[in-house]
């Protein structure tokens, strides 16, 4: 790569520092650091929502996907639209209970209904579901550092996220958000206006590239329907209201409108480069059919088909996607932690104590799992079982808490475990999607214990009906 492409990167980074910096000076409280005080317009909300989904599976994966399966590979992205337009009738109804209740963390949400216990649980798995997450994004950019400008791995690693540690610590979610847009951007640019005409015009066209390619890669379901279904689209669809991400973005919202609406947005504004890249894929099966790794499509590419310049610009969408992921799965995992600190382990900290503490968390958090990384990559499958247990755990307490005023905590507690254990360990010992056992014998549990158990008062689900809320807040 050349040092005007490499200068580009460096000024990318650097900018991206100077934006958390400039961020932070408007960040005053802990709600400001993580909800950004409440006061994204619907849009904005999209853009970190969106951006957040266009990860390093978004880049690097989608257009392994488009050279393995052709257009059957799109349903990784198709599943994130689907998820966002199904979300939107709740975000409605979740946005109230998360202001109504102060929350800002899927841990509130779920334990003002079900106890300290579910708020504890819900906390630790995301916390360390994100670790994970961070730690597969540390390692994908450092992996596009190496393979595109030719840096140690380890190095790559260290300088990208230092500085996602440096603009989301300094300017929190406004931070990450303003990033945010400038990546999105970058992403379209590199990936939609820049490399796909290019790729499509090196193989002579929409026409030549269909006939070029085997009458598979034409086939929306090559993939097989129950793989698409049962393991991409449904967990896909089910997950997004375990993790943090989900309430964080709510909560950041400034009404009800906002709420919904950036759900529909953000997977719009997700789908294209979704697309694109599947697109970009398939052109590479035509240019470049012998390549060792399907992973190596997009960095064969963008080297091969780019002049000086534009491989630096194509290099920054790259990281820009997975970049743009790690803060927000960073700003999560922080904030999951600094909600255990403040409800169990010091209750009366003063809210620039649990700012303090947020912000330590976050680098304490980014350095510990980048650490992890350099000395063993495979930490990571360990780290994603919070993951796994949050999947099979989370699921049907959320159900019950927006549908059902007589779950109890204890079948809550009861839904959690059995979920939870049960999603474990049929994940790593069969080959079907778990959810099909795991959901049911969850639901099974919450509708059983709390058969069992005393109706709880309507003063732990009151804020999240409106006719409870309304009866117990006359004056509004």
């Amino acid at each position: 790569m050349s040092v005007l492409d490499t200068v580009i990167v460096v000024v990318y980074l650097v900018v991206l520092v100077l934006i958390g910096y400039f961020a932070g000076r408007g960040v005053k409280t802990n709600e400001d650091a993580v909800v950004a005080g409440r006061s994204f317009k619907s849009f904005t909300a999209a853009v970190g929502k969106a951006a957040n989904l266009a990860g390093g599976s978004t880049s690097v994966g989608g257009t392994g996907y488009g050279y393995t399966f052709g257009l059957s590979g799109m349903w990784y992205g198709l599943s994130n639209l689907v998820t966002s337009l199904l979300a939107a009738p709740f975000c409605k109804r979740i946005w109230k209970a998360m202001q109504r209740g102060k929350f800002i963390s899927i841990g509130e949400y779920l334990g003002y209904r079900f106890g300290r216990p579910a708020n504890l649980i819900a906390n630790l798995l995301n916390l360390f579901a994100y670790m994970g997450f961070v730690a597969s994004q540390v390692v994908a950019t450092g992996t596009i550092c190496h393979a595109l400008l030719g840096w140690d791995l380890n190095l790559a690693m260290v300088i990208t996220t230092v500085v996602v540690i440096l603009y989301t610590c300094t300017g929190g979610l406004k931070a990450v958000v303003y990033t945010d847009y400038m990546q999105l951007f970058v992403l379209f640019l590199g990936m939609i206006f820049i490399l796909l005409p290019k790729s499509v015009s090196e193989v002579g066209g929409v026409d030549a590239l269909i006939s070029s390619l085997p009458a598979s890669f034409m086939d929306i379901g090559a993939m097989g329907w129950f793989t698409i279904i049962g393991v991409i689209v449904v967990p896909t669809v089910l997950n997004t209201v375990t993790m943090q991400a989900f309430y964080g973005y709510l909560a950041s919202c400034r009404d009800e409108k906002a709420a919904w609406k950036s759900s529909v947005q953000a997977g719009f504004l997700y789908i294209f480069p979704a697309m694109a890249v599947v697109i970009i894929g398939m052109c590479a099966v035509v240019l470049y059919p012998d390549l060792a790794s399907s992973n190596d499509a997009l960095p064969t590419m963008i080297l091969s088909l780019l002049p000086q310049g534009l491989v630096g610009v194509l290099f920054a969408a790259c990281i820009a996607a997975t970049m743009s992921t790690s803060d927000t799965c960073l700003l999560c995992s922080a904030t999951c932690f600094t909600n255990i600190y403040r409800e169990f382990i010091k209750k009366d900290a003063t809210d620039k104590e649990v700012l303090r503490v947020s912000r330590i968390s976050m680098a304490v958090i980014g350095l510990g799992v980048l650490l992890i990384t350099m000395v063993n990559q495979d930490i990571i499958s360990l780290i994603t079982m919070g993951y796994a247990l949050g999947v099979g755990g989370l699921l049907v307490p959320f159900f019950a808490c927006y549908f059902s005023k007589r779950a109890t905590s204890a079948g809550c507690l009861a839904a959690m475990l059995v979920g939870g254990i049960s999603y474990l360990i049929l994940s790593l010992t069969v080959s079907w999607p778990p959810l099909f056992v795991s959901l049911p014998a969850s639901a099974v549990a919450m509708i059983v214990v709390s058969a069992l158990t005393p109706a709880p008062d309507p003063k732990c689900y009151d804020l999240y009906f409106d006719e409870e809320w309304e009866k117990a807040h006359p004056e509004g």
